[in-house]
């Protein structure tokens, strides 16, 4: 423990202070109850040991001084009960996996400051960021008892990350300056990664990623390098894929290391127990590893029982008649009222987080549009700032977020290192006069019988926002957004569609325009995962440039070569990942906000958001107030585990 304090307090920056963080989670164990061997469990557990059906408590956990503690926020919880929530993505995340632990190797602080180790016990660095050592926790447990090691890393490594037919294209933070991250097992607990120019940001990119843990030891059945062709062929053909690649997939199907995939294990806190058409169902994981401050195992809650559900207006009135205990993707800042005036007929208490999007609606000008048209229109910044103009902010803030909601464009939040009050406000005032003139300028004077402007060629000049309607509340923000742009001659539309059409759709490059809520702006997720103000990937929330991006993911071999002005954006962002300077990086953070702020690579419309979260009356030890976006996982980063009945 010394050596990790030591280590630590002598870190000069945030990544260093990992290991500041694992020590005072190390001080937690040894002094819980865990520490003498004196942990419980949940009564349903405890009758399965009783029947020698799963080992005792003290053999699931991990050893006393890699035991993850949880202080609780407000008392220690009793065990029971199954929770009542929602999906609307069958596939994918929703309140069910919000309410379970973020299973990857770091997660983030809850206030989106710094990384902290989680499946990790430590992470360490070279002093030039070139070798990263990952440390796993002695004793952990996959979901069906057999050990978390560093066999189960490099097999991710190995047979995941370097088979082309899995991992196609190897990306950052794995593959830097053409080559491949090097990675060496030490022990069975430790793995050593290598790299060719430093990388700063590790730690990051490790939030970033959560697919670094997958069982070996069940996983290997379906790969390859593992099984024989025939066997494994066989197996193929009675799964109805047609490759053994779709199959191995299938079977590692889950979101954040929580898995879809009832017989894959996990080591979250909870694991699927039945998936149907209309539900999931999670229970606890057995072999959890985080204990309460007197050495209870988590979770609390025994079940999660998620409705999946395709209409918002049934989860609306789900909420409102009491039949979820946790909602928080579904709800709508529009029903506050309405959420409020139903808390005592259905239990609950209607909570007020702060969205930490740095904007909670953000609209993207497909600028390598097919039509050379209206890619001569969008690229012109002079459009994206009239569009910018023509925006009131301010009764768009009091119709859609009663006045609770800052207007400002897209950039760092106050908090950060980057933030500059002028980036926030550059055109962000409610100026339909110089939108205007700003499109006469363009040649876009020219307006049809019914008012609106003519593109060069003689057409109207429309275009349609697509979107995907989730999380923020994007239908009324473009319904009034559309219709200021129609006020200054322009025939904005919108449709709202699925996140399948959404994501395939903007990333070839089929769009005209879309929005999405503005995230990635904290300090931890804004350096390597910013691809609304940086072109990195072509991305499916995103369509302002898929293929100027494509150019750089690929090295130039497919896309668009990019205009020289967002090179130099890509320059700075390159040079930022590598230098180990910490000036210079904030120097380099603030030239690519600065670069928004000029450009309008996408137009914001407020931000500081309001953010609905409505919780059964009886449930304790949930945040009342705290940061609801992705770069803090919502609810993931605050330990749900630790939630509970009180009646």
């Amino acid at each position: 423990m010394s050596r990790q304090l030591d280590y630590a307090l002598a870190a000069p920056n945030n990544v260093m202070r990992l290991g500041l963080i694992a020590a005072v989670v190390l001080i937690l164990a040894l002094s819980a109850g865990g520490a003498a061997g004196t942990y419980s469990e949940a009564p349903m557990l405890q009758e399965l040991v009783e029947a020698g059906e799963l080992p005792a408590v003290e053999d699931r956990l991990p050893h006393p001084d890699h035991v993850y503690v949880v202080e609780p926020l407000e008392e220690i919880g009793r065990y029971g009960g199954t929770l009542r929530t929602t999906t609307v993505t069958p596939e994918g995340y929703g309140d069910d996996t919000l309410l379970s632990s973020y299973g990857n190797a770091v997660q983030p602080a809850p206030d989106g400051t710094e990384t902290i180790p989680h499946i990790l016990r430590d992470l360490e660095h070279s002093e030039d960021r070139t070798v990263w050592t990952m440390h796993l926790r002695q004793g952990m447990k996959w979901s069906d008892g057999v050990p978390l090691t560093s066999e189960d890393l490099m097999f991710w490594y190995n047979d995941i990350l370097l088979n082309e037919d899995l991992t196609p294209v190897i990306g950052v933070p794995w593959r830097w300056e053409g080559e491949v991250v090097e990675a060496v097992q030490i022990d069975d607990y430790t793995v050593e990664f290598t790299m060719s120019t430093p990388q700063v940001y590790f730690a990051e990119h490790l939030l970033a990623n959560a697919g670094l843990f997958r069982p070996k030891h069940y996983l290997k059945q379906f790969h390859p390098n593992y099984v024989d062709q025939d066997e494994l062929e066989a197996m193929v053909q009675d799964s109805g894929h047609d490759h053994w690649y779709q199959l191995f997939l299938d079977k590692d199907s889950n979101v954040w290391g929580k898995p879809l995939n009832p017989d894959r294990p996990g080591l979250t806190t909870y694991v699927l127990d039945e998936r149907t058409a209309d539900r999931r169902v999670w229970v606890r994981n057995p072999y959890y590893w985080k204990v309460d401050t007197e050495g209870n195992q988590l979770p609390y809650v025994d079940r999660i029982d998620a409705e999946i559900i395709s209409d918002m207006e049934v989860a609306q009135g789900m909420i409102m008649s009491g039949a979820l205990d946790f909602a928080g993707q579904q709800t709508d800042i529009r029903n506050y009222p309405m959420y409020r005036a139903s808390e005592e007929e259905a239990n609950v208490r209607t909570l007020m987080w702060t969205s930490a999007a740095s904007n909670d609606v953000v609209y993207f000008f497909n600028m390598t549009h097919e039509d050379p048209a209206m890619r001569e229109i969008f690229q012109d910044v002079r459009f994206r700032q009239a569009m910018s103009l023509a925006i009131d902010r301010d009764e768009l803030n009091e119709v859609i977020y009663y006045g609770q909601a800052v207007p400002r464009q897209y950039t760092a939040p106050e908090e950060s290192m980057y933030f500059e009050p002028e980036f926030a406000t550059a055109y962000a005032e409610f100026d339909p006069g110089r939108a205007a003139e700003l499109l006469d300028e363009m040649g876009l004077d020219e307006k049809d019988s019914e008012g609106y402007r003519l593109r060069p060629d003689g057409e109207r000049l429309v275009f349609t926002v697509e979107f995907y309607d989730i999380e923020t509340p994007k239908l009324p923000n473009v319904e009034l957004v559309a219709e200021y742009w129609r006020e200054v001659g322009v025939d904005a539309r919108y449709r709202a569609i699925s996140g399948e059409l959404q994501s395939e759709r903007a990333s070839a490059n089929l769009m005209d325009a879309t929005l999405w809520h503005g995230a990635n702006t904290t300090d931890i997720h804004f350096p390597i995962y910013n691809f609304y103000i940086i072109p990195i990937s072509p991305g499916w929330e995103h369509s302002q440039w898929p293929e100027w991006a494509r150019y750089f993911q690929t090295e130039g071999r497919e896309g668009e070569e990019p205009p020289e002005k967002v090179k130099q954006v890509r320059a700075w962002y390159e040079e930022m990942l590598v230098n180990p300077d910490d000036d210079r990086r904030e120097e380099l953070g603030k030239n690519l906000f600065r670069a928004q702020a000029e450009n309008l690579w996408n137009v914001g419309t407020v931000g500081r958001a309001p953010y609905v979260v409505v919780i059964n009356e009886n449930i304790r030890n949930f945040a009342e107030t705290g940061l609801w976006v992705w770069d803090t996982k919502w609810s993931m980063s605050r330990d749900p585990g630790q939630i509970f009945f009180a009646e």
